[in-house]
């Protein structure tokens, strides 16, 4: 075996300059950028600009390079190539200026979403342009796998020459003490990653994809690969899959969430190990690899039936978000590819040629996913906030005043409406705002609320680091009266706390009673709660949880009961919306209880109330007790311990 000289490697470096030169220059820009962010990964002013053009040059590598094989295989001229090259930099010029470009935006995810939807159809742009104007299903089968095997190559050579310049550096470090910044290794993979790679990938393009459509030569590992290796794992994936399917059948468990991108995944990989293992269908001795796969697309799509039974059901529950709406996409194109091929249609071009039209035209306008998306849930939050009366005719009916988002932001705040709702309804409120912050931003909800916070908000984030900045789903949240906090519900068993107003801060009227008692119970369905005694003579008190009773014994016999069941069934007819209430007036959870030798007054510290089976039961309770007993003349009124 020869090895490549010096001169042969640089020749066909200067090769791969001079035909992808825009690929190569925007790997450079792309580069620089990185470098330079690295190099000041702790500077406190605008960085986005940076980071725009670094993301940007790496979009001009792939665009530039369908520039190049689009016009070189079409025959185009100079200057209708230097024409799509000059409509390739607008358009990325266009992207650039529609990423954020100051350190002050409210909400920087859904341009970066876009920007990954961007470079999708960018890379399957690439996959088919050269072949779009003409059949030659070879070549286009062909070409695929030049630019697939060309990738695998470049990633493994990449890879061995950045491990080996990190032991040559960890190598000056140990035996030389030659101090390496932790920065230089990063830097390093930015430099192979980005430039050598994109280098090493276009030098190794064939010169010519015009004769491709002639070349049968077919690589025998790939079969081997996709028969032997992925074939099987599909086949494994369908037999899970089919399974679950039977199970939602038979248990009539209906679909989870997950299982949408389970099959997403499956059928992706089918389809790609039958592109893989294409061109062998064509040979007699394979001719059960064509009729495999047609069979493929009638068996897959059951499954996509059920991707719908399952992305509807979630959708139905908690409304569209880009993520559903990319699932249903992608449930939509695989429907399509599936009858396309099960009703004998062969030409491969048509998987990427439709993806890309059906990413490229859902990725904007009012059909599209983000606007889609975020109308769905704003109308969500609308119908959740009209149904619990705090929405009407646009405009929020109790709404919070917030009076300092600084206060409010570092202390703790005071819900006003937080009894109005149940938790799992304040949950999904918390959920959709969090999800328009961190996708569309609320600027469609903000016009509901009498106040714009807009400016503070603002003037709070100045010069703070990301995770010192107002969250501004917490300021919407807490304007509408509401705590920003996730509440944890058990689905088998409520469990319920109520707790009165501060009582270390309340000085008790105990005038008309001689003895104070403080009570804290467990969770055993008869306890003895205290034990003490008064003139020589032996008190206990109990407590009965199923029957909400309090029993007062004497020397073991009963003396008095105080029944609070009037008490839980008040505060669960009154707060039952909300499992954890707090600062209830003293009045509503005092009960008093009198007889001729005993009287007896039962201040409520805390209560919490379990409903097993649909009964109430107190799992735990706490207060104080006030007690005048009529047959003894106590010297003075005390506690006792």
């Amino acid at each position: 075996m020869k090895l490549p000289s010096i001169q042969y490697l640089q020749e066909k470096a200067v090769t791969a300059l001079k035909r992808f030169p825009l690929s190569i220059v925007s790997a450079t820009i792309g580069v620089v950028c990185a470098i330079y962010l690295i190099e000041h990964e702790h500077y406190q002013g605008n960085l986005f600009p940076i980071i725009n053009l670094m993301l940007c040059a790496a979009l001009g590598i792939p665009l530039f390079f369908c520039v190049t094989v689009f016009s070189e295989k079409l025959n185009f001229s100079f200057k209708i190539k230097t024409l799509l090259s000059l409509i390739a930099t607008l358009i990325l010029v266009g992207i650039y200026f529609s990423l954020p470009n100051s350190d002050e935006s409210f909400n920087t995810t859904l341009p970066y979403i876009r920007y990954a939807i961007y470079n999708i159809t960018i890379h399957l742009l690439v996959a088919f342009a050269p072949f779009i104007l003409k059949k030659e299903i070879n070549g286009f089968w062909q070409y695929n796998k030049v630019l697939f095997i060309r990738f695998l190559t470049s990633v493994l050579y990449s890879g061995f020459l950045y491990v080996g310049i990190v032991l040559a550096l960890v190598s000056l470090n140990l035996l030389f003490d030659v101090k390496i910044r932790d920065q230089f290794y990063f830097e390093f993979w930015v430099i192979i990653a980005g430039l050598f790679n994109t280098w090493f990938f276009t030098a190794g393009m064939p010169k010519s994809l015009t004769n491709l459509d002639n070349n049968y030569e077919y690589p025998a590992g790939l079969k081997i690969f996709s028969q032997y290796i992925l074939l099987p794992l599909l086949m494994l994936y369908l037999l899970i899959l089919y399974g679950y399917g039977i199970k939602i059948f038979a248990v009539w468990d209906w679909p989870k969430g997950i299982v949408s991108y389970l099959i997403v995944c499956v059928a992706i990989l089918g389809i790609l190990n039958f592109l893989l293992i294409y061109p062998y269908s064509k040979q007699k001795e394979n001719k059960w690899i064509a009729s495999f796969s047609r069979a493929y697309y009638f068996i897959l799509l059951p499954l996509i039936i059920m991707l719908f039974i399952a992305i509807n059901m979630r959708i139905g529950d908690y409304g569209i978000t880009i993520n559903r709406y990319i699932i249903l996409l992608l449930g939509c194109w695989l429907t399509l590819v599936a009858i396309y091929f099960a009703i004998g249609k062969t030409n491969i071009k048509f998987i990427p040629i439709s993806l890309f039209t059906a990413i490229l035209i859902t990725s904007f306008g009012p059909w599209g996913m983000f606007s889609v998306s975020e109308n769905s849930q704003v109308n969500r939050l609308k119908t959740i906030l009209e149904t619990h009366q705090l929405l009407e005719n646009n405009n929020i009916t109790k709404e919070q005043a917030i009076d300092s988002i600084s206060y409010n932001y570092n202390h703790e705040f005071k819900a006003q409406n937080e009894l109005l709702l149940p938790d799992s309804i304040k949950n999904d409120i918390k959920s959709i705002l969090d999800y328009l912050n961190d996708h569309h931003g609320l600027t469609k909800i903000k016009p509901w609320f009498n106040n714009n916070y807009d400016t503070e908000i603002a003037s709070f984030n100045q010069d703070k680091r990301k995770w010192e900045r107002v969250n501004e789903a917490k300021v919407y949240m807490n304007a509408l009266g509401l705590e920003y906090t996730h509440h944890y519900t058990n689905n088998n068993q409520t469990y319920f706390s109520f707790s009165a107003e501060n009582m270390h801060d309340k000085v008790l009227d105990i005038s008309g009673f001689d003895y104070q008692v403080k009570l804290n119970s467990n969770y055993n369905n008869l306890e003895s709660l205290k034990t003490f005694q008064i003139n020589n003579k032996e008190y206990e008190i109990k407590i009965q949880t199923s029957e909400h009773m309090l029993l007062l014994l004497k020397n073991k016999q009963l003396k008095s009961t105080l029944n609070y069941s009037g008490i839980v069934k008040n505060l669960m007819d009154k707060y039952k919306n909300s499992n954890n209430t707090y600062n209830l007036p003293i009045d509503e959870m005092t009960i008093i209880s009198e007889t001729k030798e005993i009287k007896l007054k039962f201040i409520f510290d805390n209560i919490n109330i379990e409903t097993p089976d649909n009964t109430l039961k107190t799992s735990y309770l706490s207060g104080t007790l006030l007690l005048k007993i009529n047959e003894e003349t106590p010297l003075n009124t005390k506690e006792l311990e």
